[in-house]
């Protein structure tokens, strides 16, 4: 069922290109009153993309430019409704007295992001290429600029309804087995064919998986979780990284009572760093919430910094490091030329945050990061959001899976699939609401 919100109204209008002064302005005007506004200001009926070189009126039927006016008719327009653009000579007092008399004629000024808001609405994009063409426009390198449009052009979308396909043909072999024996199944070969599909399936999954947090890492880039004890040097650490006196940094245990975010970029990618409230035992209500909170930066974060003090015991030892759990040996300043840490993992990094001894290694660990990302090819662009309901609606299908090759009850087995399903189309939008949908607009330019 489509549950795409059915909320704009009206006609609107506004400038699709830059702001300010310049040799050329673009305005936009989509709605049912396109063709009485094209009557009234061009004195004139307009065929379909036919561009014409015409003055343009004002409500007291002076010429205020000559344009060229170009009329796309519904539905072959980009918001699927009759839509007008108007190119016009870039001076701000010819594009505001365009847009007034306009606005006197029955339009109204567009939202932010609202014609291709429309477009979605109108079946014209799903949601996943609107969002394409909002990455399109803040590109900030060609490689992100073709992923974009790769995506603007249904390549995310239809790895997305491949897998919806096979999501829906294995409810639909779940749910017409339950009325049969297994020896009848058996013999014709449903449960091989079942277990098959299955298999191919999560080989999906897995490769867009891959796919997608390779390409929300590139666009938005890695969200880096500082956690540890209090009084290890977390935010120590995290002002040597940024450069920059961000954190407040103190003797005293629990300084650090809410999430702390800074930003920087490592060979021209973002990186996100949060300094965590310092876990321990408390009864402290603030710092408790500050803990909770750091726990939270902790899940969602793509990598953690486990800061730990280097003169303890044993603190070389971490059953967590690993590809996405980096261990930070800190205050190596107050070691003797004698003291050995020794480690048995990978991953375990020996510094001084306060003198910045040993930090490069780890900058240099976030590099290859993106190096080795670079090495895998950018088709498309994605979001968190995406890379979220990807995530739930593969545990749903994991739990399917496994319940079925137990032999588990076939309706369980086709409610997790449903609930696979349903999660997995919140990213092209079949399953949306207003409050993602302004979330995801109101961060649009007015003209688009």
């Amino acid at each position: 069922m489509n549950t795409k919100i059915q909320s704009l109204s009206g006609t609107i209008a506004a400038q699709s290109s830059a702001q300010g002064a310049s040799g050329i302005s673009v305005i936009r005007v989509s709605g049912l009153k396109v063709k009485p506004i094209i009557k009234k200001t061009l004195k004139k009926e307009l065929g379909h993309m036919k561009a014409e070189l015409t003055p343009f009126y004002d409500q007291n039927g002076k010429a205020v430019d000559r344009v060229i006016a170009l009329f796309f008719e519904s539905p072959a327009s980009y918001t699927g409704e009759d839509t007008l653009e108007i190119s016009c000579h870039g001076s701000t007092a010819v594009v505001d007295e365009i847009l007034s008399s306009l606005y006197q004629q029955g339009a109204r000024p567009a939202n932010a992001g609202e014609f291709t808001r429309r477009a979605f609405l109108n079946d014209k994009l799903d949601l996943t290429q609107a969002e394409a063409v909002a990455d399109l426009i803040q590109s900030t390198s060609i490689e992100v600029a073709r992923a974009a449009q790769n995506s603007l052009e249904g390549v995310f979308s239809k790895k997305v309804f491949a897998i919806l396909d096979s999501l829906v043909e294995l409810r639909s072999i779940v749910e017409a087995s339950l009325d049969f024996p297994d020896e009848e199944l058996e013999e014709t070969g449903h449960k091989k064919n079942l277990e098959k599909l299955f298999m191919q399936t999560r080989d999906s999954y897995l490769t867009l998986l891959e796919q997608t947090r390779v390409a929300c890492k590139i666009r938005e880039g890695i969200i880096v979780a500082i956690t540890g004890e209090p009084n290890v040097g977390k935010s120590t650490l995290l002002n040597r990284l940024i450069g920059d006196e961000r954190a407040i940094v103190s003797e005293e245990p629990g300084t650090t009572r809410d999430t702390i975010e800074a930003n920087t970029t490592i060979d021209g990618y973002s990186v996100s760093f949060i300094d965590t409230a310092g876990i321990r035992k408390t009864d402290n209500k603030i710092e408790k919430e500050g803990i909770r909170r750091a726990l939270e930066a902790a899940e969602s974060a793509d990598l953690i910094l486990e800061v730990k003090d280097a003169t303890h015991e044993n603190t070389g030892d971490s059953e967590d490091a690993g590809k996405d759990h980096m261990v930070v040996l800190n205050k190596a300043d107050l070691l003797n030329k004698r003291d050995d840490i020794k480690s048995k993992t990978k991953n375990v990094f020996l510094v001084s945050a306060l003198e910045g001894r040993g930090v490069n290694k780890i900058v240099e660990n976030l590099s290859n990061r993106f190096k080795n990302q670079k090495d895998i090819e950018l088709t498309i662009t994605a979001r968190r959001r995406h890379l979220t309901s990807l995530k739930e609606s593969f545990r749903s299908f994991d739990i399917a899976s496994k319940k079925e090759k137990n032999d588990e009850a076939g309706d369980i087995v086709a409610e997790e699939l449903l609930q696979a399903q349903n999660s997995l189309s919140e990213i092209t939008g079949e399953y949306s609401n207003e409050e993602l949908l302004d979330s995801i607009f109101n961060k649009f330019c007015i003209g688009k």
